[in-house]
């Protein structure tokens, strides 16, 4: 039996003809080699072999033939216990062509695991397969910023971009749409989602490979370095038994990690909890979480209205993304729920633009928002190869503008992230001037943020490169 991995990396698919698995014909794509089709003659006998296929042709009676057979379907979790080097699964990959290569050892296979084990053991967020005229390039996000990890041969690309696909359950025929999927492996006793996103380009398919893992520990409320005042505030509002709390942010930076750090806090007050995302990033005993699939028709707004109908106190709502989802949320924090939720704005004070924007009566906005938390994460100092600078004099405390670099921070001079914040809270006279649509006034949109504000005190005190506080200081789109 060819199994689809196979099929795809080689050019071949066996037409099955009953349950007893007789092969009926064989199908092969164009550029399917002949010492393969040789194989396929002396494994299977005299049996028909199509004429070469085009690659949409070969891929059309691929999805069918596997589809039919339910292969296409069946749940596939990798395991990450045998990691070989980038390198060599890559010359492993350039090499393998027979038909009787172990599929268990398929070098598409090999080069997957060990990129997505290189990405988990540097901390990475996202995997990016980009395909250019000449080369795929394999790059990772650290710390919010793209590494570059691997080049290889074009020619390689479909089978790794078909492999990925496969393993998502994404339509590995269809090329012209964006596609998503989501996949599961193992590392250890730890398992890891994978939200797998397609893109097509003018050099072939993009794809994007999202880390979530299950087992991620959630930081207390605590400890995420928020200021004593917007710590104490915040904790009071996620309290209050209604009402809406907003973080914002863009993407990438810890919104959601905030939001799972002020539910943990309040999950032990007898609340009945439940949240809809996209996705479900980390598992709490106890809550109930809903999985958005806009494919069976699940959004967020059409799930935030069945969570209504089930008694919650507490609603954390993933993104406010439409109209209709920060209606529904609005409305809800007026009838005695806490919501809690994320919005794509670069300030704390744009928020309440954004939901004007969303098309929200300025009225319903100020009866309801209670705060709105902007943050940002920022890349730090590498502390190890600082404080080694620092002690051999190379570095003095006032100037230091770039360290060499060490085996901790794979010589970047750069390790981890620091969150600063800026917290908005909603009083009498700002509800009075949000309903009078008087918010925006200078009085009340200062020069300098929060935001920029702590990031020029951690740039004083050498946690962070001046780059990193005016790249952060740019972003701010409501100045």
């Amino acid at each position: 039996m060819i199994t689809l991995q196979k099929a795809m990396r080689l050019g071949i698919a066996p037409e099955i003809l009953d349950d007893n698995e007789h092969t009926q014909k064989i199908y092969i794509r164009k550029d399917c080699s002949p010492e393969t089709i040789s194989d396929v003659r002396r494994l299977y006998g005299d049996i028909e072999i199509s004429n070469p296929l085009s690659n949409d042709e070969f891929d059309q009676v691929v999805q069918r033939i596997f589809k039919k057979n339910s292969l296409v379907n069946k749940d596939e979790i990798l395991s990450l216990e045998k990691i070989i080097p980038i390198n060599e699964a890559k010359e492993t990959l350039l090499s393998k062509t027979s038909i009787e290569s172990n599929d268990d050892d398929a070098p598409a296979i090999q080069l997957l695991n060990s990129v997505i084990a290189q990405a988990l053991a540097k901390n990475a967020s996202d995997i990016h397969f980009e395909p250019n005229d000449e080369t795929l390039d394999i790059k990772m996000r650290i710390d919010g910023n793209i590494v570059n990890l691997l080049s290889l041969q074009l020619d390689i690309a479909p089978r790794i971009i078909s492999r990925i696909k496969i393993l998502g359950k994404i339509n590995i025929s269809e090329r012209r749409l964006p596609q998503d999927g989501r996949v599961s492996f193992t590392m250890g006793n730890q398992v890891i989602d994978v939200r797998i996103s397609t893109l097509p380009t003018g050099s072939g398919e993009r794809l994007v490979l999202r880390l979530l893992g299950k087992q991620n520990q959630v930081i207390e409320l605590q400890k995420l370095n928020m200021p004593h005042e917007i710590f104490k505030s915040f904790q009071e509002d996620i309290n209050k038994p209604y009402g809406l709390i907003l973080v914002t942010g863009p993407t990438g930076s810890g919104k959601t990690t905030t939001l799972y750090s002020a539910i943990n806090d309040i999950s032990n007050l007898g609340l009945n909890i439940m949240t809809i995302e996209d996705p479900i990033e980390i598992r709490f005993p106890g809550i109930s979480q809903t999985q958005v699939n806009t494919k069976l028709g699940l959004s967020f707004a059409e799930g935030l209205k069945a969570i209504l109908r089930q008694d919650p106190d507490v609603i954390m709502i993933g993104e406010i993304r439409d109209k209709e989802t920060a209606s529904v949320a609005l409305r809800a924090s007026m009838t005695g729920h806490l919501v809690l939720s994320t919005l794509h704005t670069n300030t704390s004070l744009g928020a309440i633009g954004r939901l004007k924007d969303l098309g929200i009566d300025p009225y319903l906005i100020s009866s309801s928002l209670n705060s709105v938390i902007a943050q940002r994460l920022l890349r730090k100092y590498c502390i190890n190869c600082k404080d080694s600078s620092i002690k051999s004099g190379s570095q003095t405390s006032h100037k230091i503008i770039k360290f060499p670099g060490c085996s901790n921070c794979d010589q970047t001079g750069f390790q981890g992230r620091v969150p600063i914040f800026d917290y908005l809270k909603i009083d009498n006279k700002l509800r009075s001037k949000i309903s009078n649509d008087e918010f925006l006034n200078n009085n009340l949109n200062p020069k300098k943020n929060l935001l920029e504000i702590e990031a020029e005190k951690l740039v004083a005190n050498n946690i962070i490169p001046k780059f990193e506080a005016v790249r952060m200081s740019l972003s701010s789109d409501e100045k």
